[in-house]
């Protein structure tokens, strides 16, 4: 007959209240790995001893489900031991989440690219655009998006993540030019089509992006669609190359801003004689007052050959 003062085994296996913390946490590891005391199992709850068929013990259900953590739970006993447990479960969890963090591509987030492209869409729509095609573009729009602190966008020392966005942006100003290019086009080539007027040529560019018709704009399209009737074989590439082209060649042969606007002035009256008056009552003009702030950034950024983002300006023609 065993010693009643003896401690039993299974007292032994269990941390008392009065252990101490680092204790408490040497017996858990030692259980989360699966080494258990062989005098502790025998002396286990089960009194295996006593008759009971250890194979159903082990077929048991409430045991077979039990995971690791569930078992700590159910013998621990004491305070100390609890928030032991506790403390590698928490541990565990921020090392899977940071190796489940730095094991993903970062991906953009889907607000932040539909904000990219309206962005996009109205840089390329703004009538104060510099160039079509120009490297800093993208660029131009990101720095606009920054000015207006959209949100989500990855700091500048995360070049990794700045380059997809600016991925992004590129491909929906080229989504941009794109639309542009084939409504003009179309306008040009069918005299039936359903906007051959200006003012219904410049809101099928627009489409379904947040660019505005303004006067302007207006006018900048008409120089567009005079372009298309200059080189009606150019691809889209090249289309755009002899925009850009011309754009320069306006600015140094006509001086002054007067002489400027003079010019694509012309061009827009002839757009009218050739293709009618706009239909201002189906499609009426937006006034610059009107605008959001962040699309006059936007038409700032575009109309400005430096690397900073200039004041708000009122959009004009050229």
């Amino acid at each position: 007959m065993p010693d009643p003062s003896s401690p039993s085994p299974s007292s032994e296996s269990i941390p008392q209240p009065h252990s101490s913390p680092m204790s408490a946490l040497r017996t858990l590891m030692s259980r989360r790995s699966a080494v258990w005391d062989r005098n502790t199992f025998k002396s286990d709850d089960l009194n295996i001893g006593n008759g009971t068929d250890i194979a159903a013990v082990v077929r048991d259900p409430g045991l077979m489900s039990m995971n690791p953590h569930s078992a700590m739970m159910d013998r621990a006993q004491s305070p100390a031991e609890h928030m032991a447990h506790v403390y590698l479960v928490v541990l565990e969890n921020r090392d899977a989440l940071r190796l489940l963090t730095l094991s993903q591509e970062y991906r953009i987030p889907e607000t932040l690219k539909t904000t990219c492209k309206d962005y996009a869409w109205a840089y390329v729509l703004s009538p104060t655009i510099l160039l079509y095609k120009s490297k800093s573009g993208p660029a131009n729009v990101l720095a606009a998006m920054r000015q207006l602190n959209v949100s989500n966008l990855p700091p500048s020392s995360e070049t990794g993540r700045v380059d997809v966005v600016l991925e992004v942006i590129k491909k929906g100003m080229t989504d941009a030019h794109h639309n542009v290019k084939e409504k003009i086009t179309l306008s040009v080539k069918n005299s039936a089509s359903l906007y051959r007027d200006i003012a219904a040529l410049t809101q099928a560019c627009i489409g379904c992006s947040k660019a505005k018709p303004m006067a302007a704009l207006f006018v900048r399209i008409a120089f567009l669609r005079w372009q298309v009737a200059q080189h009606p074989t150019s691809n889209m590439d090249k289309f755009w190359d002899k925009v850009d082209e011309a754009l320069n060649k306006y600015r140094t042969e006509f001086k002054t801003a007067i002489e400027l606007n003079d010019a694509f002035s012309t061009i827009y009256e002839e757009d009218q004689r050739t293709y009618g008056e706009p239909d201002l009552v189906s499609h009426p003009q937006v006034a610059v007052r009107d605008l959001d702030q962040w699309l006059l950034i936007v038409h700032g950024v575009a109309g400005h050959s430096g690397a900073s983002v200039p004041a708000v300006a009122t959009p004009t023609i050229a």
